[in-house]
């Protein structure tokens, strides 16, 4: 069993400030969504950041930010020191796909290593990822250097990439790592809620 942290900080500035963990996507909010793909996987959720303040999950622990305006580097940090798992899953709270096989893949994949991380391209997907609490003197110590992007603590702990074409495996599209984070984000998941796979000349 792992612990799961859902990281639910930031200001949403590209949504007009709306608190996008309760923005519906085809009729539940996103963060409901998020704790459905968690709860098989975990006996402890996590919840991170002052978007949930205020809510009640009752089998979810909400911790507040130390470090409100910082970043996802604390948030990280505050998750996996309030974990009871050695490991655990680290995901956003505005991604409404995500596949409860794939992160138990990369759950998985991280056996012998501080952290499993999926690549896209030439991109890492921080917040879609399983963390030891191995890593914990790492962070606190890039913390300290006020080195605040999470990859970059990555070089100093054993990391295990996820290739693009493992993740298709589990899904095909990639919506897991499809974040609200602009009003077109929130249309084309919306859309594709709904079965609509063309968006702005996109695949879903």
């Amino acid at each position: 069993m792992v612990s799961a942290v859902v990281l639910a900080g930031g200001r949403a500035t590209r949504l007009g400030g709306t608190n996008k963990a309760l923005l519906e996507i085809g009729g539940k909010r996103i963060i409901d969504r998020v704790l459905e793909a968690l709860r098989p996987l975990s006996d402890q959720i996590v919840m991170v950041g002052h978007l949930v303040e205020g809510l009640d999950f009752p089998d979810v622990e909400v911790v507040p930010d130390t470090h409100p305006g910082a970043g996802s580097m604390p948030a990280l940090l505050t998750g996996l020191l309030v974990s009871r798992h050695e490991m655990a899953l680290v995901v956003g709270c505005d991604m409404p796909f995500l596949s409860t096989s794939l992160l138990r893949h990369i759950a998985e994949l991280s056996t012998g290593f501080d952290l499993a991380v999926p690549r896209i391209g030439p991109y890492l997907e921080a917040l879609h990822a399983a963390y030891h609490r191995s890593c914990l003197p790492v962070i606190e110590d890039y913390l300290r250097r006020r080195d605040l992007k999470i990859i970059d603590f990555y070089p100093s702990v054993r990391t295990r990439e996820v290739p693009e074409i493992e993740l298709r495996a589990f899904d095909p599209d990639l919506r897991s790592f499809l974040n609200v984070n602009t009003p077109e984000d929130l249309e084309r998941a919306r859309a594709l809620a709904r079965g609509v796979h063309e968006i702005d000349g996109q695949g879903g």
